[in-house]
């Protein structure tokens, strides 16, 4: 989900923090204030300290009672609250900002639940209930980061495991995008072939005299990619190598085939990347090209509702429409051949709408096969995923 824009209250505390916020503090806070603060900690078992070490912690009402008691304590203890409502109140060790009444609307409520909470928590905590984030401790907007925290964000990402796709939803949503690529490798048999970003799972069916390169930004996905090959049975004449996209390492014209599936919009420069494809590729040679669409129906609804601009998940460094990715593709000496599209997402992170919706659009089976026929006849305009084949002049 998106930052919920609907709901004053967030807006208050998000409003309040991000305009009080320095450089380097450390914020304690809920998944969804990522998108307004670009890095927090997530309330996590593996953060909460006792005393907690942060600069801010900001705590649910109704969240409360999955925190231990020390670590409610401790911010008690060691910290003031500086902005409050019904819904959350924000604390902070700094000096320079107004401290509420422990009395205050919001705080008072806060603190009488604090002293009746168990030493250990009654409810799980929401955010270690995200099943495809899991436990990971920290969110960080991958758009603030340079090209070496970049790296080093993936090679920790996927030391930790990598992508997870536990609902129903996101199995048919990524063999959407393995047909598209089965397919178009079919058309490919017998030609060399280098995927870029490879995001360490199995290669779709590929023939014995196939010649694929596989790479990745991050040397743990190459390795993860090695291990999934191997575990899936897939052919094991594969090439493996880590390869940043920006600054391929490959001679002009090496491939008849580039597959670029999935992984655009993580990369710090979409153009320059589509320019080394390009480079790479033989004349008549042939790219296709996944990206998540800035133009899906999901966004439209948002804009239309007077809603701030807002990013897929934390990793996405840019999102494009079907127009951005023609005319970059055209610069860079390729033309398209054909489009298509996989998935409609009428909801995601569209505020107010996405969570009651949230368990449908993912595991219900009626829906899920709805959004995903659906998606396929929006094509690549208003589909969630945009699906590209391009062919260099």
């Amino acid at each position: 989900m998106s930052f919920p824009w609907h709901d004053w209250r967030w807006v208050q505390v998000g409003d309040f923090v991000e305009a009080a916020l320095e450089p380097g503090e450390r914020v304690l806070a809920p998944d969804l204030m990522w998108w307004r603060l670009h890095r927090i900690h997530r309330i996590v078992r593996a953060n909460l300290s006792v005393p907690p070490d942060y600069d801010w912690v900001l705590l649910l009402h109704t969240e409360l009672r999955s925190l231990p008691r020390p670590f409610v304590d401790g911010v008690l203890a060691t910290m003031h609250p500086v902005v409050a409502n019904e819904v959350m109140v924000a604390f902070t060790r700094r000096t320079d900002l107004a401290a509420l009444s422990w009395t205050a609307p919001g705080v008072a409520e806060l603190v009488a639940v604090a002293r009746t909470l168990a030493i250990e928590p009654t409810q799980p905590m929401g955010a270690e209930a995200d099943r495809a984030i899991g436990a990971e401790p920290v969110l960080v907007d991958f758009s603030t980061l340079s090209a070496g925290e970049l790296r080093a964000a993936y090679e920790h990402f996927f030391g930790d495991g990598g992508y997870k796709y536990p609902t129903r939803r996101d199995v048919a949503y990524h063999n959407e995008i393995r047909v598209a690529l089965r397919d178009t490798i079919a058309t490919w048999t017998g030609r060399p072939v280098l995927e870029i970003a490879c995001a360490a799972g199995p290669f779709v069916d590929a023939g014995p005299d196939d010649a694929i390169v596989r790479t990745d930004f991050a040397v743990r996905a190459v390795e993860a990619a090695r291990n999934a090959d191997r575990a899936s049975d897939t052919v094991t004449h594969f090439t493996y190598a880590a390869a940043d996209a920006h600054a391929l390492s490959f001679a002009d014209a090496s491939f008849d085939a580039v597959a670029f599936v999935d992984a655009i919009e993580h990369v710090l420069d979409a153009g320059a990347v589509l320019a080394e494809c390009s480079r790479v590729l033989r004349h008549g040679g042939e790219l296709l090209l996944t990206f998540s669409n800035r133009n899906s129906m999901n966004y439209v609804f948002s804009r239309k509702l007077g809603y701030p601009e807002f990013g897929t998940n934390h990793q996405h460094i840019a999102e494009f429409t079907i127009a951005e990715i023609t005319a970059m593709l055209g610069a860079a000496g390729l033309d398209v051949v054909e489009t298509s599209g996989i998935e409609l997402r009428p909801s995601l992170g569209v505020p107010g709408i996405d969570g009651p919706l949230r368990a449908l659009v993912d595991d219900d089976p009626e829906v899920v096969e709805m959004l995903r026929v659906l998606g396929r006849r929006a094509g690549a305009e208003y589909a969630y995923l945009g699906v590209v084949l391009a062919r260099k002049r």
